[in-house]
């Protein structure tokens, strides 16, 4: 016996470039990466079937853009726990650099791969529609990430009350920020020296 039209499953029904699946870098679970020696940010959108592609290669873009804000943010608080900054140091000043960050490194984002499906899927009343799922990333050098990061904090440093000796933390703990949760080996990477 079928089921009711609007559990019909979610089907794709295209894909670009006529591909048979979705492409080995779209890793959904892994929407910031460092990845041969790039920082690579994954952003998404979904569009209906009749929209325009490229508007939406844009709003997933601009999605990859503040996951890398997102990132830094959390990767900002991981750090100041492990360098007992003190109680002073707190998810707001994480923001806020973060924010400078974003600043500094959204200027030298280069836009990366495109990825899009169609996908056939029913609503609550049972009408078969479509839309698109569209992925896009965008990505630097991770030295140049490092660097905007770096430069972010000791801009930050007197506004957001951190020791001065904080970015020498970070540069300290960079393998930990670069990875997921610092439970991922970080590939090797060069020193910089202070800004």
């Amino acid at each position: 016996m079928k089921g009711l039209p609007e559990e019909a499953p979610d089907q794709v029904i295209a894909r670009i470039d006529e591909l048979d699946s979705r492409p080995e870098w779209l890793v959904e679970s892994k929407p910031f990466a460092v990845d041969s020696g790039n920082v690579v940010s994954l952003g998404e959108t979904e569009i209906p079937g009749d929209h325009r592609l490229d508007a939406a290669y844009r709003i997933a873009q601009n999605n990859a853009e503040a996951a890398i804000a997102g990132a830094i943010e959390k990767r900002l608080e991981f750090i100041f726990q492990n360098a007992e900054e003190g109680t002073g140091v707190d998810s707001r000043q994480a923001r806020y650099i973060g924010a400078e960050a974003t600043r500094l490194v959204t200027s030298a984002l280069a836009p990366g791969k495109h990825y899009w499906e169609k996908i056939a899927y029913s609503t609550d009343t049972g009408r078969r529609l479509t839309k698109y799922r569209v992925f896009a990333t965008v990505e630097m050098p991770e030295p140049d990430f490092k660097r905007a990061v770096l430069e972010a904090v000791r801009r930050s440093s007197g506004k957001a009350g951190l020791s001065q000796d904080f970015a020498d933390k970070v540069n300290r703990q960079w393998d930990s920020f670069t990875s997921f949760g610092g439970n991922q080996p970080a590939p090797a990477q060069p020193s910089l020296a202070p800004l």
